[in-house]
């Protein structure tokens, strides 16, 4: 059944201003049309919800993906990667594997259409026309300025990059994602829903999200599609290689053309390409396996990205879980070869990742939501975690043999720049 056509921003409003008890779970295209995202989808008061770190997580996330009756709101942390991988991490884990959230009914709208509708189970149609009749504003923070705090100085940063590198002359690995982690205190007055309002007015992003869980909620400005299934047609598109914007239309032409051109950064894409390309070539029918698309440049308000796509056919054997076990964590944010680079990434940095380079994704099941069912994820990057009065991210980038460290380290505060502008304009500590 329909609703009166809304304004995305008023829907997403109206949601923001209920109480995380409520379990809202916001996936928002954010009207940026990219790689066919073209929709925003909520839940609110989900049948059930449960935060999972055991070693029945993949299983009951696999069951759950599968039912026909209910949709799937879910989290993966990039630490539950290393666990389906057997690889034990030296960290203090303190992010939950699964987080999964069950809806027997959803809001939809459609942003080429302009149309919202309620769909799935009927009876819930009253509760959502009293959330979109009650008009709702979120102020602007406008209180002091709060700090970021790394968890390495600059020249510890430097150090990972230069130990990386030895590590390819080694021959261990040719390519491995560094992150720094990032720590906002949040003053009063400054929440969840402040940030993830003010990102999505001033870096709309593809695959962006919103979601209430048991015991933290988390922001997320992902443009990165992990990997999206229809039917049994699968598509994956990694990101690598990023350049910033200077505001200036000659000049952002300038830098189109360069990044385009950068031999280190199309084989930092071509490099996790053909990792993705292996990762489907697990789990798709022999021959299907193609690159639809190879360094393509994405727009984005303050940069630059490289994007490409590989597409496969799935066998008829394969379910949610073979395909997760396969394919996570995304190799963009793992380099090459993925095992031993996670190793890698496990000893260098100083903290688990938590959340941040997993996943967020939504499973429609077939025709019970009045729509072709699919399974569509994110790369959890320019994504946080909100709890006890922090935020928390990382942010890095992919270290190549041909890497500058200081420059690795420059890009990885760029990929910062956005999520510090909706934290309060948050300074980093010197």
């Amino acid at each position: 059944m329909k609703a009166n056509a809304l304004a995305a921003d008023s829907l997403v409003a109206a949601l923001l201003a209920l109480p995380a008890e409520r379990g809202v779970a916001i996936l928002d295209s954010s009207g940026t049309g990219h790689l066919g995202s073209h929709l925003l989808i909520a839940g609110i008061d989900p049948v059930s919800r449960a935060e999972v770190s055991d070693d029945t997580a993949l299983r009951r996330l696999a069951v759950a993906l599968a039912d026909a009756s209910l949709a799937a709101i879910f989290t993966l942390s990039y630490d539950f990667g290393m666990s389906l991988m057997g690889l034990p991490s030296r960290h203090q884990i303190s992010e939950p594997h699964v987080y999964l959230a069950l809806f027997d009914s959803l809001l939809i709208h459609d942003y080429r259409t302009g149309v919202t509708r309620i769909a799935g189970n009927a009876s819930r149609e009253n509760t959502w026309r009293e959330i979109l009749d009650s008009p709702a504003h979120l102020p602007d923070y406008n209180g002091p300025r709060p700090l970021a705090v790394s968890n390495y100085t600059r020249d510890e940063y430097l150090r990972a990059v230069d130990e990386i590198k030895e590590l390819i002359r080694e021959g261990e690995t040719y390519q491995a994602n560094l992150t720094q982690q990032l720590t906002v205190g949040l003053p009063p007055g400054l929440g969840a829903s402040q940030i993830f309002a003010s990102l999505r007015r001033d870096h709309p992003a593809p695959f962006a999200a919103y979601i209430d869980r048991v015991s933290s909620t988390v922001v997320s400005a992902s443009p990165e599609r992990f990997f999206k299934i229809e039917g049994r047609e699968i598509s994956s598109s990694p990101i690598k290689g990023t350049i910033r914007r200077s505001g200036d239309a000659a000049r952002d032409a300038e830098l189109r053309k360069h990044l385009s051109a950068s031999e280190k950064d199309r084989a930092e894409n071509t490099m996790i390409v053909d990792l993705v390309r292996n990762d489907l070539g697990r789990v798709c029918e022999f021959g299907s396996v193609r690159v639809q698309s190879l360094c393509e440049i994405e727009e984005h308000p303050t940069l630059y990205h490289l994007v490409s796509t590989v597409t496969g056919t799935l066998r008829d054997d394969m379910g949610h879980d073979e395909v997760l076990r396969a394919l996570f964590p995304c190799g963009s944010i793992t380099g090459a070869p993925k095992r031993r680079t996670m190793e890698i990434i496990d000893r260098i940095e100083p903290s688990a990742r938590g959340l941040s380079m997993g996943t967020i994704g939504i499973r429609i099941p077939d025709a019970a939501f009045g729509m072709p069912g699919f399974l569509d994820t994110n790369v959890a990057i320019r994504t946080m975690t909100i709890a006890d009065g922090d935020a928390v991210f990382n942010v890095g980038g992919g270290i190549t043999i041909e890497s500058d460290a200081a420059a690795e380290y420059d890009e990885s505060l760029l990929k910062a720049k956005a999520l510090l502008r909706a934290l309060g304009d948050a300074g980093l500590e010197a």
